[in-house]
């Protein structure tokens, strides 16, 4: 009898046991459900360590794709083509050559110019011979500007009636005008001789600033006896004859002959130094 009866207590027991169990494993799948399970620990940590690194290896994914799409996006707005195109120093006539010799046209994509702004920048330097520097830069987004800096103009060279600048370079510009800056001299005959007339610039360019300012006109024409002869044109009306290799040293001495002159004539400097009338 008491067998049994104690039986029946360690049944009942088992069975309470096996409520309770059940009640708190409800009890727990609710807290997760619901939020409020905390988890061991340990476990938390390692989790928190794979989200940081899964973190970190999702930035530069993240990274490449946003810089990706504002590259795609800016390269399809007006803001990426060229707006304007303007050059800094030099007068008309230099700035169209530079804006020519550039190559660049308006609304091309700033993508084909900034990689290239060396090549540019060469490109005119080259092409325009009294451009003794170039610096390209981008200002308010895409108008681009040319500054340039020149070498000592010196003169006009004429070619079939149009007129294109020498530098004291010795090089002249491209791109040749009609109408000229008359305080110039005007270049004739050195169309077919690049050596001499670059002779010619250096040796005019050495020749003190007020005898210069009184040059109208030089003419090329060689002889058999002086392949370096010039017919030089005055202000003042006088002419002069001389030689390439010493054009600078002699005519410096211009306001001295004239001085003796009681004529308008010819002053010869090939050989030494001596004036006479013209026919």
């Amino acid at each position: 009898m008491f067998k049994k009866e104690n039986n029946k207590s360690s049944s009942s027991k088992f069975k309470k046991w096996r409520k309770l169990q059940e009640k708190r494993r409800l009890e727990h799948e609710k807290a997760q459900h619901a939020g409020r399970y905390h988890p061991d620990p340990g476990l938390k940590m390692t989790n928190s360590i794979q989200k940081r690194r899964l973190f970190r290896k999702t930035i530069p994914l993240l990274t490449i794709f946003g810089l990706t799409a504002l590259i795609s996006l800016y390269s399809i707005m007006p803001i990426s083509r060229l707006a304007s195109l303007d050059v800094s120093g030099g007068d008309k006539q230099t700035k169209n050559a530079v804006i020519k010799a550039s190559g660049l046209n308006y609304y091309e994509s700033l993508f084909s110019i900034w990689p290239d702004k060396s090549k540019i920048e060469k490109r005119i330097s080259d092409k325009v011979g009294n451009v003794k520097s170039v610096k390209l830069s981008i200002r308010r987004f895409n108008h681009v500007n040319l500054a340039i800096t020149e070498y000592r103009i010196i003169g006009y060279v004429e070619r079939d009636n149009l007129y294109y600048k020498l530098s004291s370079s010795g090089m002249t510009v491209n791109y040749g005008v009609e109408d000229f800056d008359g305080s110039y001299p005007v270049f004739y005959g050195f169309n077919n001789n690049r050596r001499l007339l670059k002779d010619m610039a250096l040796q005019v360019d050495s020749v003190d600033r007020k005898v210069r300012g009184c040059i109208s006109e030089i003419h090329f024409e060689p002889s058999k006896v002086d392949p370096e002869r010039v017919h030089v044109y005055m202000n003042d009306g006088n002419e002069v004859i001389a030689q390439i290799s010493t054009f600078s040293r002699k005519i410096n001495y211009y306001p001295q002959y004239t001085a003796k002159m009681k004529f308008k004539g010819i002053i010869d400097l090939e050989v030494g130094a001596y004036a006479y009338p013209k026919n």
